[in-house]
């Protein structure tokens, strides 16, 4: 399959590194989660988050405050 978005350029190198060979369902799954996903990476990489603090000794078991 020849990759057209930078995404499915990532998934062939990715596959390719570790030799894993992949059909075309696998691909179209991986391009599914991906659609699903992008926005809010998309929202994460672009926030500005240089006023938030850092959280020291975070309880990841606890709600957040």
């Amino acid at each position: 399959m020849e990759a057209g978005t930078p995404f499915e350029q990532f998934i062939d190198a990715g596959l390719d590194s570790f030799g894993i060979e992949a059909d075309e369902t696998e691909r179209a799954v991986m391009l599914g989660v991906w659609a699903l996903w992008e926005p809010g990476m998309s929202l994460l990489r672009d926030a500005d988050l240089d006023e938030v603090g850092q959280e020291m000794h975070p309880d990841l078991g606890a709600p957040p405050a």
